[in-house]
């Protein structure tokens, strides 16, 4: 979401559109889950009291937002998230979790003009991510639980998502009608179409990730190799 765009649906927000605020909150989901997850340092999931604290910080940001001020807005949601889960911790006890010297943590957290651009890019990437996986009816959220559990199948997928990028008709299907053509792959590859199928979600999700080398911010996120090289 580009910054006017973001500052036009602030400012709707704020007057009572409801509507646009609701489009704020849904497209940056995945930025207050990891972010969440990155002051707590833990994986946190959107049924833990954790999330519901960020969810209604970032709410807080949206209302309280002054871009006159310098700082971009997720840069703000995100020191707006990270007070609010401090308070949380102090008052369930749970402070040895986070850095008691909160000053210090918020001069750690707002990094160097290049690592914030570098932040900034992984989030973009990961919310363009999430939308083409939505085109496939794929839940960015629910990633973990769509791959193999074995290494050896993990890898059997990577090298299928390899091998099914180097066919130029396969790749023009799979775009256009947002859909895995298992049958022409296994025709074209002699993987089973059980195979194929069974992993289907993982493999679709290797191969947007093969198509959008672009992403650099995001492949160095998610410890995917690409081909015979580690993307992280």
């Amino acid at each position: 979401m580009q910054d006017s765009e973001l500052g036009i649906l602030i400012s709707a927000a704020v007057n009572g559109n409801e509507i646009d605020r609701e489009t704020i909150i849904r497209h940056y989901r995945p930025y207050i889950i990891n972010t969440a997850g990155h002051i707590t340092g833990r994986y946190i999931n959107w049924s833990e009291e954790e999330a519901s604290v960020s969810l209604l910080a970032f709410n807080r940001a949206i209302d309280t937002y002054n871009s006159q001020r310098g700082r971009s807005f997720l840069n703000y949601a995100y020191l707006l998230i990270k007070r609010d889960l401090i308070d949380f911790f102090r008052k369930e006890q749970k402070a040895d979790r986070l850095n008691q010297d909160e000053e210090c943590e918020e001069k750690q957290s707002l990094k160097s003009y290049q690592q914030t651009l570098q932040e900034k890019e992984l989030i973009e990437e990961i919310l363009e991510f999430k939308k083409s996986l939505n085109e496939f009816d794929i839940l960015f959220e629910e990633l973990e639980h769509y791959a193999p559990k074995h290494k050896d199948s993990r890898d059997k997928m990577i090298l299928m998502a390899h091998q099914f990028v180097g066919f130029p008709e396969l790749v023009e299907d799979f775009l256009k009608k947002k859909r895995l053509p298992a049958t022409l792959f296994s025709k074209k590859t002699g993987y089973s179409i059980k195979t194929v199928e069974r992993h289907r979600k993982y493999l679709i999700t290797l191969i947007i990730l093969r198509l959008h080398p672009e992403w650099r911010q995001l492949t160095q996120y998610i410890s995917i190799p690409a081909g015979d090289e580690q993307l992280c």
